[in-house]
């Protein structure tokens, strides 16, 4: 059998990278509308984390940081964006390789600390069968989203966030009302990032809304082509 393929790659080679970074459902493929959207303008690459979508796992945010940079150090300088989980691994790429990133994006990110998830919600979660997680995201078994939610639960970006030093937005949907508040805090503790709240939209702003966030991430991203390539 052939290899599941570990990215999926749209536009140009020669046009500003921009790596599109998925959250703890779907795999890359949760960027479908925003692989045609912005390859006119980005060689757009969407890949599989660890774990996600038949890649060699276990998932882990190391292993998932590491991705990241792999792809960022052969196509830089890149332009990074996360979502939700994507979100904890593009700071933490930015924090750790600022040579490598132009620009930063960070949609829809989870609690910066951990230890504000309810108990019982982690608990339900951690109880999810395995036909359940396979038909809610890329991941192949219950012992991957488990492995997906050790890493939520252990995440710290206190000491990562103030280490960035890529110009950065942080966009969240209104609507997203438990990661609106962490998704202020975060545009704070980055320097001279900026916050835009998306009205009606919610958590899934990218696949939700995503003619609003197409271009509200172009326009961010518009003024450093001619830095990057």
């Amino acid at each position: 059998m052939p290899e599941p393929e570990r990215e999926t790659e749209a536009g140009r080679t020669e046009r500003p990278a921009l790596v599109l970074v998925h959250g703890a459902g779907q795999g890359g493929r949760m960027w479908r509308r925003q692989l045609g959207a912005l390859s006119d303008d980005f060689h757009v690459v969407a890949p599989h984390l660890p774990g996600f979508g038949g890649t060699p796992g276990p998932f882990s945010l190391t292993a998932a940081v590491e991705r990241v940079a792999e792809i960022a150090r052969r196509l830089r300088p890149v332009h990074l964006c996360g979502h939700s989980l994507g979100a904890i691994v593009v700071a933490r790429a930015a924090a750790e390789n600022p040579d490598l990133v132009a620009r930063l994006i960070r949609s829809g990110g989870p609690e910066i600390a951990p230890g504000k998830t309810s108990p019982r919600r982690l608990r339900i979660e951690r109880r999810r069968p395995g036909l359940l997680v396979r038909a809610l995201s890329d991941l192949p078994d219950r012992a991957g989203w488990i492995d997906v939610l050790d890493a939520l639960q252990t995440s710290d970006l206190s000491r990562v966030l103030p280490r960035i030093a890529a110009p950065t937005l942080v966009l969240c949907g209104k609507r997203d009302r438990s990661g609106l508040p962490d998704a202020r805090q975060t545009a704070a503790a980055i320097p001279g990032a900026h916050l835009s709240v998306v009205p009606h939209a919610g958590h899934l702003l990218p696949m939700t809304a995503p003619h609003a966030f197409n271009a509200i991430a172009r326009a961010f991203l518009a003024s450093d082509h001619r830095q990057t390539r």
